[in-house]
């Protein structure tokens, strides 16, 4: 992901108070520990009752390595502070007290807490985060608990918690292996009343029994915006109900940019689930992929969820599932005191859209450059491609999308926040005209060339050849004399060569054929 060694804080040009100071921590602490210098650095449970103790502004240098503390770090109530992991290997903040090294029950329910009690974009009380890990936070209850040491009464769980917070910016983290088994979900990240932007942070192999696998977003009044630039989600799992990655409750706007939201599963709402039934919740989509995510149970239902007073725009994205049960966006029978609104921007590739409403479907005005429809599925553009080491999906096929002068005027009055990196893709590459929709943009030039023509049918007939694996993805077709090809079980070529040996080492784990003249051979990679 962009600039990932690059430290990205409002608190590096913001006017630091005149009575902030600087902190230093390591995981266990270092000579008299005041904290004052790295020789002196805070353990993490000096850290944590600091953090009580917080004066607006503070800033807290947390080296690498792994810390445990004892209960929640929460930053006293009504200040703000910047928290800086290191860039030089992982800052890494788990709930794991109880050393079984994973998210269960004893381990700690949340891991950061910030309530500044500002208003909506107040820039002059920020809170940022950067270069952290947030792991193994576990938590099973039905309400929020109210007794947290050190700041008995406040509520709310997740590993990062922010409440009543008007400007937050979380920057190059990573959300994994956290588990709300209760009912209140988002066990990554909860945002209650506040306005966060989340910048190049993954969260991946989170899951919930309710409400968000990885992320739960609740309003209040007019506050409750959050924005995802850059990031990725990925194998979180809601077992139950709404929302496999992102479960909007309520919402003022929530903004997927530059994002790829693949990989997940729930019973409604696979990737993102919004609510609109009291609030604005604005659900606004450029830039992004959201592909692959699945509907869990036998009821139909979609990728994005939304209830029938939908509030969505779309822009320059790709949306596309890889079943038939699956609908790419879909508005259940949910009623709402809000009108249906729907705009398209322009150059997305969509798939199916389904209205639980049969008397009385939605119209959606699709413009000359989108293509949606039934074809528009995850195999016809990605192939056999899944998310890699990039947290990007690679596609196979070309579809024009918009330069990012056209994104910025596609979205002018859609009331975004302002610093949205709308002219990159989600590793910060320029987006020219021509290049291809969704979080990856590139040219038609730049995808992987594949050879051309089809396997049809798999013959039978022996050449007396036989087949070898030397290495991890790398197969010899011993007395080979006409090439190798490889084919995907749908029959699409992906690879060919004239030699006797073909390494597929860097495709996706699966299934292929691999045929040399009339000899044809089934490998699992």
């Amino acid at each position: 992901m962009r600039l990932k060694n690059l430290l990205l804080s409002f608190g590096a040009f913001a006017v630091v108070p005149a009575f902030a100071t600087t902190y230093y921590v390591t995981p266990e602490g270092a000579g008299n520990k005041d904290g004052l210098t790295p020789e002196n650095a805070f353990g993490v449970e000096e850290f944590r009752e600091q953090a009580l103790k917080n004066v607006n502004g503070d800033i807290y240098e947390l080296a690498a390595g792994t810390y445990k503390p004892s209960a929640c770090i929460i930053f006293k109530k009504a200040t703000f502070a910047t928290v800086n992991g290191s860039t030089e290997g992982r800052t890494i903040l788990s709930g794991d007290i109880n050393n079984d090294g994973y998210a269960s029950n004893g381990d700690l329910q949340r891991l950061m807490r910030f309530q500044t009690n500002t208003t909506t974009g107040d820039e002059t009380r920020p809170v940022v985060i950067n270069n952290i890990d947030f792991t193994n936070v576990y938590t099973n209850i039905k309400d929020d608990p109210k007794n947290d040491t050190g700041d008995a009464g406040v509520p709310g769980v997740g590993a990062l918690y922010i409440n009543n917070s008007g400007f937050v910016t979380v920057t190059n983290c990573n959300f994994y292996g956290n588990w709300a088994q209760g009912e209140q979900g988002g066990p990554a990240a909860q945002c209650h009343r506040s306005t966060v932007k989340f910048t190049n942070c993954v969260f991946r192999d989170n899951s919930a029994n309710y409400r968000g696998g990885a992320v739960r977003l609740r309003a209040e009044g007019i506050k409750g915006i959050t924005t995802f630039d850059g990031c990725a989600f990925k194998n979180n799992t809601n077992y139950h109900d709404f929302g496999g990655a992102i479960f909007m409750a309520h919402g003022i706007s929530l903004n997927i940019v530059n994002t790829t939201i693949t990989r997940n599963k729930a019973a409604s709402g696979a990737a993102i689930y919004s609510n609109r039934v009291n609030y604005p919740g604005a659900l606004r989509i450029i830039n992004s992929t959201i592909a692959g995510n699945i509907v869990t149970g036998d009821n139909a239902d979609g990728q994005i969820t939304s209830t029938q007073g939908a509030n969505m725009s779309i822009v320059n994205s790709i949306i596309v599932s890889n079943d038939d049960k699956t609908a790419d966006i879909y508005f259940n029978d949910e009623t709402s005191e809000k009108d249906f609104s729907f705009v398209s921007g322009g150059y997305n590739y969509i798939g199916k859209v389904t209205d639980a409403n049969t008397e009385a479907p939605k119209k959606i005005n699709w413009l000359d450059s989108d293509k949606t429809g039934a074809d528009c599925t995850y195999a016809s553009i990605f192939g056999e491609n899944t998310v890699n080491s990039d947290n990007v999906i690679v596609p196979v096929k070309y579809f024009a999308g918009a330069s990012g002068s056209q994104i910025e005027t596609a979205v002018k009055g859609w009331g975004l926040p302002a610093g949205l990196a709308l002219a990159k893709d989600q590793n910060g590459k320029e987006r020219t005209a021509g290049m291809m929709p969704g979080a990856y943009a590139i040219t038609e030039s730049e995808i992987p060339s594949l050879p051309t023509g089809v396997i049809t049918t798999l013959e039978e007939t022996a050449d007396a050849l036989s087949l070898v694996k030397t290495g991890n993805g790398i197969y010899t077709v011993k007395g080979a004399t006409e090439g190798i090809s490889v084919y995907t079980v749908h029959g699409a070529a992906v690879a060919a060569t004239s030699e006797d040996t073909i390494d597929i080492s860097s495709f996706a784990n699966g299934l292929y054929i691999i045929k040399s003249g009339n000899t044809v051979f089934k490998v699992i990679k």
